[in-house]
């Protein structure tokens, strides 16, 4: 298995990398992204990428028609193609810090995700997530985050803060009523879990099995809450 290097770029954040090999028998690529030397993304984790998305839009799509639903990472394209497969998909926000992340997903990532970031529905935001959430008006009805390996295995330390309680109680309050989070996961994380479980009331951690590029089984994690219905005037005590 020979690796190319499709592309090896600076930005602000460090160094990011692009690289292909080409799969045995079907002769598809395969791309993985580097950034900073750490593994980012991968194409060959389109299931579990795709099951982040159909986790959160799942347990609303009997109740609603008109759903707004926020990615945090634009990755190789596949949540956001999840997303738009359902029903009842009004739009589409992603934020997305990473320029070369973006140009990637449009020259090389297009075939791979059904061109979803031409859907007239979506809306691509390049701006830190954490920013982001703190500095919206919009309320969404789902909200899903994969811009890191999950909690503990973060792509920038800065990203931690949106795994801390502020953020989780931030992306409560932007959640509609019965509004769902979802949170892509490499690994187990059961202090995260914890949390959520202290901002939300309840969550869960739900396991979805991948094959890895060597053909072996390999688990990837959900973290999944819903937001409850609020009740006027009462103060919020998880912040």
């Amino acid at each position: 298995m020979k690796k190319v290097v499709l592309a090896r770029e600076l930005s602000p954040l460090g160094e990011i990398q692009l690289q292909q090999w080409v799969e045995a028998g079907s002769g598809q690529p395969v791309y993985e992204v580097i950034f900073n030397g750490v593994f980012l993304m991968a194409s060959y984790n389109e299931r579990s990428e795709k099951a982040v998305a159909t986790l959160a839009i799942e347990p609303m799509a009997e109740e609603r028609r008109a759903m707004r639903v926020l990615i945090g990472g634009l990755g190789m394209g596949y949540t956001l193609q999840a997303v738009l497969s359902h029903d009842g998909i009004q739009a589409v926000d992603v934020v997305e810090i990473e320029e070369h992340v973006i140009n990637w997903a449009r020259r090389f990532f297009g075939e791979l995700n059904g061109h979803a970031l031409s859907d007239p529905r979506v809306r691509l935001i390049q701006m830190d997530l954490g920013h982001y959430l703190f500095q919206t008006k919009e309320t969404y009805d789902a909200i899903i985050l994969d811009v890191d390996n999950g909690p503990t295995w973060l792509a920038l330390e800065s990203n931690q803060r949106l795994y801390e309680r502020p953020a989780l109680a931030r992306i409560r309050e932007l959640l509609t009523d019965g509004g769902v989070l979802t949170v892509w996961a490499a690994e187990r994380c059961p202090d995260f879990w914890k949390r959520l479980e202290e901002v939300f009331g309840q969550a869960e951690e739900i396991t979805v099995q991948e094959v890895d590029r060597r053909g072996r089984p390999t688990d990837y994690f959900i973290y999944r809450a819903r937001s409850k219905p609020r009740v006027i005037g009462q103060r919020d005590h998880q912040q």
